[in-house]
């Protein structure tokens, strides 16, 4: 289990895991169902991929970054940030920038953007220092080991809404 304590590998490790069961997801179904509105309100497997593709390519960006050192504790906001995202229970609205196109989307390419784009996240976590404080986000300054935490919740929230979707294509 993931804790606020948690080293960078165990984080890197947990959204990995996170991204394989969303591969599996969504090999699970035909490229049809990838475009396919399960239920009204929702995206598309193929539209949710593209989704977290984005954040995850933002946040690869982020823990490249330049970065002042936090002056604070750096998982300060590791507990709002899991209360929030695996709050599932609570309709969140996507930031613009990260809003998915329509589609349609073909599935190996929406498996491999979203591997080789954590691939890219990976590698810049690995080089950073995660008490490094990233601005100007939507959801306030945070550290690099917030963001690694913020992407670990954020995967898992998109995994929970994908079972949804897949058992109600199915």
């Amino acid at each position: 289990m993931i804790t606020e304590t948690s080293t960078k590998t165990e984080l890197l490790t947990a959204v990995e895991e996170a991204i394989t069961e969303l591969v599996t997801l969504i090999s699970s179904l035909d490229e049809t169902q990838v475009n396919t509105v399960p239920y009204e309100g929702s995206w598309t497997a193929g539209q949710l991929f593209s989704h977290v593709t984005k954040s995850i390519s933002g946040m690869a960006g982020a823990m490249q970054s330049e970065s002042a050192l936090a002056g604070r504790d750096p998982g300060e906001k590791i507990a709002m940030l899991k209360n929030i995202f695996l709050n599932f229970s609570t309709k969140m609205q996507s930031p613009d920038f990260i809003v998915p196109d329509d589609g349609p989307f073909q599935k190996q390419a929406t498996i491999d953007a979203l591997t080789s784009t954590f691939e890219k996240m990976k590698e810049g976590a690995n080089k950073a220092n995660l008490n490094g404080l990233v601005t100007g986000l939507p959801f306030g300054d945070v550290t690099k080991l917030e963001l690694l935490h913020f992407v670990l919740y954020h995967t898992q929230r998109h995994l929970h809404q994908l079972k949804n979707i897949v058992a109600a294509l199915k």
